[in-house]
């Protein structure tokens, strides 16, 4: 689609290739941002859209927040007054009319069928006990127990009469009196104080049981009264007024919304009506403007690069509105002080660094406070600790630093949240304070999750050099980096010194070390497809460049492993970032041995096109891009000159940095004066450790050992007593090495030379020397457990020989070599065997543009 734009504005209105791709850009960053703008004002604005306030303003939710009065206000509540109104009318008693004689009458006539009954029952002199039982059982208006009708049939004629009289005066006495409804449980349980004491218990129990099913209510209430006094009751009740104070709290946090909630908050115009939606949107948008305004001029004055990756911006706003859209899900509509609004500030300095990362979380900061009704502080707490918490993650690539920032970022809310609610305490509402206390320490955990969880998802989808890729691609047992270590072992090497020399550099000027370290591990990928044209990886001296003798070739070669290796990069989807290194490293420079060797056979430099001889580029765009290319020259060059000494090593690192200086290579690195002082000394210090120079033996010489196999030490000065066992210690490792290499296998090709080996302290006993030109060997002549001769006190620092003795035409020599105190000369050389195999085979003079 870009292409056919791009096409489409070089055709029609004559723009050139580089105005219409400025164009196309400048057009999808103005897209973008009308985008960004519109779905951000929709998310803070969407109550106002939606046209209601909100989950939180409907009867029967629950508030996560305290809602405060806009205004000061006094109304008259229909809802209250109502509530008071039914309270009254609920507090009215019902109205009874007088005891009704009737009822009384008509049970005590009822008990006198029924006592009737059961005395024909008692008189029957052909029915059995049984029948008696059945046709008493039957009288449908009492229920007596099983025990109470036998007990009835075996009583004696004089005493059923007085139970009969007894039953008829205790009824008639219990309903002279007022029963209604609610008595009858009283008046049933106070039957058996009601009988005479003369019966006995047997007796009181028939009497109980068959008075109490005939005793009803007499008194009921009157249903037309009883409103009638209710609604005079409600009627004489005020109406009830509410008041509110500007800042007073309408509503508490967690209460449930009911009538009267809701009627304030449509008194006090927080329901915002229909009307007022069009100044909210516009609210909204503004807000919206601002941010991204006080955005876009901050990127412009300390990240101005950032304009050239629309990409990278897209990035960072889709992650500012996901920020925005939680906190309008779960922040403003549910508890705001658990939602982890930090992890935005954490998933940027992750990303793009503090400074951006500080930026926007003010910008998150302002909209969450606006979309929580303008809350003050929950403006400062998503601020405060989304910038402390950014300022806290130092070392992204650890994931301690996560959970370090998260604790940073509770204490910070914590002091927020107790700022703002000192208050409760005054109110003793420690419980409340309390509470968000322990929301704000949980809110810091959870930020620093989210940021991982985040941090992941965004390594995974847009292979961004996240800390996490970084440190997966760091990996030795990586696809690609033991494929390099394979096919080109001696640029796998060189990978390594440039990463060491690339990170501490970075380190020291504050550039971004852990990407620089890594993307050099995979700058040179693309040699792994010719190894053997890089002089690194040649063996035994033999250069295929010399075979081919076509300078034209052997550049097109070189040149290619900067392309070759970006193809490879993509293949194994190494983030654009690396990818960046792998282009950069050589910038814009010319392959000079093979340029000045195909001018020599052309006769002229006219004649020869030097675009061929040179990288496709482009220069460094960044401080880490060119710091790697400096460091990739310097370990070269040094490694390929040998220097012996500190001077010259500085002078190799001058002279390259005086060139892509000159060359105009690092014009665009960002890299200043101060930082490239700072590089260079970096580079000098590691790089005289790492290319120290070596006592050089003749080949095929021997050492005169002692017959302990320890070298024999002859001090220049003398040393001081606490040195001693240093040098000893020296001595006894040298012995070690010396054993180790005689115990290397020898080819069977190999001549002997025997070699008597003694030694100038002690004369208790011989060894033979065996040496082969490869490996040194001690051949004993007879046992000899001496231990090793005492080392005369020698100097901490100063000048000491390795003394060689000359035996069978073996030349005595020494070298005076400078070492450290608590080291012996000699002690820990590599043989001829041993330097020959670490020699680099790379010719004097061959050119840096060669690796």
């Amino acid at each position: 689609m870009k292409e056919w734009l791009s096409e489409r504005l070089v055709r029609y209105l004559r723009f050139s290739d580089e105005q219409a791709a400025r164009w196309l850009h400048l057009v999808g960053v103005t897209l973008a941002a009308l985008s960004f703008l519109l779905m951000a004002t929709l998310v803070v604005a969407f109550d106002d859209i939606a046209g209601r306030a909100g989950a939180t303003l409907q009867i029967g939710n629950i508030t996560e927040q305290n809602i405060r009065a806009p205004i000061s206000l006094t109304y008259v509540s229909q809802v209250l007054t109502d509530q008071r109104r039914q309270a009254a009318s609920d507090s009215v008693r019902p109205v009874f009319d007088p005891p009704d004689p009737n009822v009384a009458r008509q049970q005590s006539q009822l008990a006198r069928q029924i006592l009737d009954f059961i005395d024909n029952v008692r008189r029957d002199p052909y029915a059995t006990l049984e029948q008696k039982i059945t046709d008493i059982n039957k009288i449908t208006a009492l229920t007596l127990d099983e025990a109470i009708v036998p007990h009835i049939l075996e009583m004696d004629d004089e005493t059923w009469r007085s139970v009969d009289d007894q039953i008829v005066n205790v009824l008639e006495r219990v309903m002279r009196e007022s029963i209604r409804d609610t008595d009858m449980g009283t008046v049933l349980s106070q039957l058996p104080m009601q009988v005479s004491v003369r019966f006995n218990a047997d007796d009181v129990s028939t009497i109980v049981s068959i008075v109490g099913d005939l005793v009803r209510p007499n008194t009921f209430a009157n249903p037309q009264e009883t409103e009638a006094m209710q609604l005079e009751a409600s009627n004489n009740t005020p109406s009830e007024s509410r008041s509110f104070e500007r800042g007073q709290i309408v509503v508490r946090e967690g209460t449930r919304i009911d009538g009267a909630d809701y009627e304030a908050l449509n008194q006090l115009g927080l329901l915002r009506p229909a009307e007022r939606r069009l100044q909210g949107i516009a609210r909204a948008f503004l807000a919206v403007l601002i941010v991204m305004i006080t955005a876009g001029l901050y990127i412009a004055r300390f990240t101005p690069e950032l304009y050239e990756h629309s990409r990278f911006l897209a990035l960072l706003a889709f992650i500012f509105l996901l920020a925005l859209i939680g906190a309008r899900l779960f922040g403003v509509g549910g508890q705001i002080y658990v939602y982890p609004a930090a992890a935005l500030a954490l998933l940027y300095v992750t990303v793009m660094g503090a400074e951006i990362a500080v930026i926007g979380t003010l910008g998150l900061a302002l909209l969450m406070g606006l979309m929580a009704n303008n809350s003050l502080e929950i403006a400062a707490l998503v601020s405060v600790g989304g910038i402390i918490g950014a300022l806290s993650l130092r070392r992204s690539e650890r994931l301690n630093s996560y959970f370090f920032a998260g604790l940073v970022i509770s204490l910070a809310n914590t002091l927020v949240v107790t700022i703002f609610n000192l208050g409760a305490l005054a109110a003793s509402e420690e419980t409340s304070i309390t509470v968000l206390i322990l929301y704000s320490l949980l809110n810091g955990i959870l930020a620093a999750a989210a940021s991982l969880v985040g941090m992941y998802i965004v390594t995974l989808l847009f292979n961004l050099p996240t800390s996490l890729k970084l440190v997966e691609l760091s990996q030795p047992n990586q696809p690609l980096l033991q494929r390099l270590l394979r096919e080109a072992p001696g640029t796998y090497q060189h990978s390594l010194q440039v990463a060491n020399l690339s990170e501490q550099a970075a380190n020291a000027i504050g550039a971004n070390a852990e990407l620089v370290r890594v993307s050099a591990l995979y700058h040179d990928i693309g040699k792994m497809l010719n190894p053997a044209f890089f002089v690194e990886n040649q063996a035994d001296a033999v250069n295929p460049h010399d075979v081919l003798n076509d300078p034209y070739r052997s550049a097109d070669i070189i040149i290619s492993h900067v392309t070759d290796g970006d193809k490879l990069a993509r293949q194994y989807r190494l983030p654009a970032r690396v990818r960046d290194f792998i282009m950069e490293h050589h910038g814009t420079t010319r392959v000079a041995y093979f340029y000045q060797k195909a001018v020599d056979q052309a006769g002229s430099d006219a004649e020869v096109d030097v675009e061929q001889f040179t990288y496709p580029g482009p220069t460094p765009q960044s401080r880490e891009t060119g710091l790697m290319m400096l460091a990739d020259s310097c370990e070269s060059t040094v490694r390929a000159r040998r220097p012996t000494n500190r001077q010259e090593i500085f002078d190799i690192v001058q002279e390259i940095f005086d060139a892509r200086t000159r060359d105009g290579q690092l014009d665009s690195s960002g890299l200043t004066t101060s930082d490239i002082k700072t590089i260079r000394n970096i580079f000098v210090e590691m790089l005289q450790a790492v290319f120290h120079p070596r006592i050089n033996y003749p080949a095929g010489a021997t050492q005169a050992l002692p017959k302990t196999g320890s070298l024999a030490v002859t001090p220049k000065t003398p040393l001081t007593q606490d040195a001693s066992s240093d040098a000893l210690a020296a001595v006894n490792r040298a012995k070690a090495a010396v054993v180790q290499e005689a115990s290397r296998p020898r080819r069977t090709e190999d001549k002997r030379e025997d070699i008597p080996v003694t030694s100038p302290s002690t004369d208790t006993g011989t060894r033979r020397a065996v040496a082969n030109g490869e490996a040194l060997r001690l051949l004993p002549a007879e046992e000899d457990d001496s231990p090793l001769p005492d080392v005369p006190p020698l100097p901490r620092t100063g000048e000491f020989r390795a003394v060689r003795t000359e035996t069978n035409g073996v030349v005595d020599g020494a070298a005076d070599v400078e070492k450290p105190a608590g080291t012996v000369a000699g002690a820990g050389l590599d043989t001829a065997a041993d330097k020959a195999e670490i020699e680099d085979t790379q010719k004097d003079g061959k050119p840096d543009g060669s690796r």
